[in-house]
């Protein structure tokens, strides 16, 4: 794991080199820049322990999330160049479970912990959820149809597949070999919950989990394994002075040999 700090530092020009310290800083969350400096960069906002928006690099936003009094989802906003695209609209029962989207009625069946819903001839949406209702079997028949499974084990997600018309078209599985803490979790489990049901490839990264993940593989189809590396600062830079973290992808193949490196996520605290 050092070596692979390491070299991830070296590749990104950070400042300080650690295995052996905790990565999780004591202050608030601000933001989560993910691929920095690539064109997939996505700036995931935080205020009040909650996602609030996610924006393009130069800040345009493509996605803002609005909370009721009890910290629970009730609309979700897409955005391309500034127009509102899509909104999806969240009523809850009582207990917390999803009542409707869009004013169209999902029922839960607490005893197999499953949502159902159907639309009419057109399609069917059933999406068996964990004990934190998140998504753990999500299967939609009918127009684009298509397949999550998800697997959890002690509160992280240990491994990821997407189904297309009977081929599996991502698969990951994570590996949690340290105790860093994920910072990220309680502000977006709301946000998850919804994602659950709307868009479950929002769980491609394991960003629900409690930890963050040491690496992951992609199955016998792909003979790399991705080790994220951390590395933690408590410089000051021109906006924050607190203890940041970054975490680096270093892609290892079959002989364990590093043939690339690149930015995967950088946390700003305050």
């Amino acid at each position: 794991m050092k070596n692979l700090i390491c070299l991830f530092i070296v590749a990104i020009s950070l400042i300080s080199c650690s295995s052996d310290s905790t990565v999780t800083p004591t202050q608030t969350l601000q933001k989560v820049v993910f691929y920095s400096g690539s064109a997939n960069q996505r700036q995931w906002n935080i205020s009040n322990d909650l996602l609030r928006t996610i924006t393009l690099a130069d800040g345009t936003v493509v996605e803002e999330f609005t909370y009721d009094n009890q910290n629970r989802v009730v609309r979700d906003v897409k955005y391309n160049n500034g127009i509102a695209t899509e909104t999806d609209v969240i009523t809850y029962n009582t207990d917390s479970t999803i009542n409707s989207i869009n004013g169209l009625p999902y029922s839960f069946d607490a005893t197999t912990r499953t949502y159902e819903y159907t639309y009419g001839s057109s399609f069917t949406i059933s999406c068996k959820v964990t004990t934190d209702f998140l998504a753990e079997n999500f299967v939609r028949t009918g127009t684009n149809a298509s397949e999550y499974h998800m697997t959890y084990a002690n509160g992280d997600m240990t491994s990821f597949k997407k189904i297309n018309s009977g081929s599996t078209d991502i698969i990951k599985n994570f590996h949690f070999d340290e105790i860093y803490t994920n910072p990220l979790h309680n502000a977006i489990l709301a946000v998850a919950r919804i994602k659950s049901l709307t868009d479950p490839s929002f769980f491609s990264e394991s960003v629900v989990s409690t930890r963050i993940a040491g690496g992951y593989d992609r199955g016998t189809s792909d003979p790399y394994y991705y080790s994220y590396g951390y590395s933690s600062s408590t410089t000051t830079n021109p906006t924050h002075s607190t203890k940041d973290f970054s975490i680096g992808i270093e892609v290892l193949d079959s002989s364990n040999n590093a043939v690339d490196v690149y930015s995967f996520a950088d946390y700003y605290f305050q």
